[in-house]
């Protein structure tokens, strides 16, 4: 025991870099209403089906609502776990977003887009938003859902951060990390390592074997700018080409590489290695 934490000490005190914690880290998108569930639906009644898009829509109800071309300027690209993976994230989106701020909580807002209020009418008495009932509950600042950005799986099996260079909209199910002052392609390898996710075992916060990365966990991760990032860079190239190409690609061996650089980035020693090996 007092070796991991002599070694979890270690690992603190190699750290160069912190997350400005209101500029570079954001939680997705809270709605609340994105889909109809069962309570809503009784409370509305026939007519309306469990699933239907809300604030969230799908291809399909997007083609049938019409839209003006401002209209579609306010529904954007909106991704899940069914798209955003451990490194890798599918551009092709399934579904769409809303995306009305706080100026919507005054109805005049929404009169320029007529077939998105009518849309939105339908299920008014149910929309508890803060902004209700044109305006999301939180829109969260837009600039962290476009660009370069790593996307972050708050609850998961094991530590998921995904690489995505595109417009990428996301719920509260994700936390978005954007920052100019490091290389987001590096920030991706570092925080899938095996070694981040052995910190954020012992120093994060657990919910029996599910790994809970809130923003608070986030911001504490030990984390080494290095002066050159280019090793790091070309794997995880290496694996979203591989990925890109077929996104069930076994990119084990290119992990482990990263794995191993991680180690050497903190200085690891070989019994150092093998206690973060072990994993608990």
């Amino acid at each position: 025991m007092r070796s991991k934490e002599r070694l979890l000490d270690k690992i603190q005190s190699k750290a160069n870099f912190k997350f400005d914690d209101k500029q570079e880290i954001a939680q997705g998108i809270v709605a609340p209403q994105d889909f109809l569930n069962k309570a809503s639906q009784r409370e509305l009644g026939e007519g309306f089906k469990v699933g239907e898009g809300i604030f969230c829509i799908s291809d399909q109800e997007k083609k049938q609502l019409v839209l003006s071309k401002e209209e579609v300027k306010l529904v954007k690209p909106y991704y899940t776990t069914d798209e955003l993976f451990k490194y890798y994230g599918n551009p092709k989106n399934n579904y769409w977003i809303i995306y009305t701020d706080s100026s919507f909580k005054n109805p005049h807002t929404i009169r320029p887009y007529p077939n998105l209020k009518k849309h939105l009418d339908r299920f008014k008495s149910i929309i508890t938003s803060h902004n209700a009932p044109y305006g999301l509950h939180r829109a969260r600042e837009e600039h962290f859902f476009k660009g370069e950005k790593v996307m972050s799986l708050r609850k998961c099996a094991e530590p998921t951060f995904t690489y995505t260079n595109y417009d990428c909209y996301v719920s509260q199910t994700f936390f978005v990390i954007k920052s100019l002052r490091i290389n987001m392609k590096f920030l991706t390898a570092l925080l899938n390592s095996r070694l981040i996710a052995f910190w954020l075992r012992h120093k994060g916060k657990m919910q029996g074997d599910q790994f809970q990365v809130d923003k608070e966990p986030l911001l504490k991760i030990p984390i080494v700018k290095p002066t050159a990032e280019d090793a790091f860079v070309k794997l995880v190239d290496q694996i979203l080409s591989a990925k890109q190409k077929n996104s069930n690609a076994d990119t084990s061996a290119l992990e482990h590489e990263i794995d191993e650089i991680v180690y050497k980035l903190y200085g690891l020693t070989k019994d150092e290695l093998k206690i973060v090996e072990g994993g608990r």
